[in-house]
């Protein structure tokens, strides 16, 4: 598969992802005024991920990339698969599984230990040798909740 090929596919994906992430920050609910609202962050940066979404496709347009349906079956075992992009799916897999599934059932905190610990073990092979990514992970939850619940007061749950 070409390469502007690909660009194309991957700016329709990051595209898509995008308006989903403007779409879920604009529901959540506003406290006070609309800078201090908690979805503001990742509002702007879905609106980054849709404009170089756009770059990104238009460049691969001008330069002759084309939609290939007949190609995008085939091409998603292997890319499954394939131990290349093993990174890169769980770069995307753990954090969704962090926010939809971790997060609302054993909360904030356990969650975040979980998936620092996860993304320490799969990301920092040199620290699965001596098994520091633990009580990294530990020590960075433990230094999150003094930040925000010590120190601003602020109850994260």
């Amino acid at each position: 598969m070409p390469a502007r090929d690909r660009d194309l596919r991957v700016g329709w994906f990051v595209l898509l992802l995008g308006i989903v992430i403007i779409w879920a920050s604009a529901n959540l609910p506003m406290r006070g005024e609309f800078i201090e609202s908690p979805g503001i962050f990742p509002g702007l940066m879905g609106l980054l991920l849709v404009i170089f979404a756009v770059i990104l496709i238009v460049r691969s347009v001008i330069h002759g990339g084309r939609v290939r349906f007949v190609q995008w079956g085939s091409s998603v075992i292997p890319f499954l698969t394939s131990q290349e992009h093993r990174p890169v799916l769980l770069g995307i897999l753990l954090p969704a599984v962090y926010l939809f599934v971790g997060f609302p059932l054993i909360g904030f905190y356990p969650s975040s230990a979980l998936f620092m610990a996860l993304m320490f073990y799969f990301f920092v092979k040199k620290w699965r040798r001596w098994g520091m990514f633990l009580p990294i992970a530990v020590g960075l939850t433990v230094l999150l909740y003094l930040i925000f619940n010590v120190l601003f007061m602020l109850q994260i749950k």
